[in-house]
């Protein structure tokens, strides 16, 4: 059990940021082969992605789509 003063972490998991960004795992996994995705580290040799890191990654993403005429 954790401590209740203790701050969740702000690394997440490939399969917590992917849905936190609401797409799959294996989008993530592509994505990080193709240098095309959010910054990530490994620690211990797990794959973890910073919330800031995925915040600014979607907002760069975001405004990079191009609207979609007659949707």
């Amino acid at each position: 059990m954790s401590e209740p003063n203790t701050p969740q972490s702000p690394f997440l998991t490939t399969q917590e940021a992917a849905s936190y960004l609401r797409i799959s795992a294996r989008t993530m996994e592509n994505w990080r082969w193709s240098n095309d995705g959010p910054e990530y580290r490994k620690h211990g040799g797990t794959v973890v992605y910073h919330l800031e890191d995925l915040n600014a990654f979607s907002t760069v993403w975001n405004k990079s789509r191009k609207p979609r005429h007659g949707s």
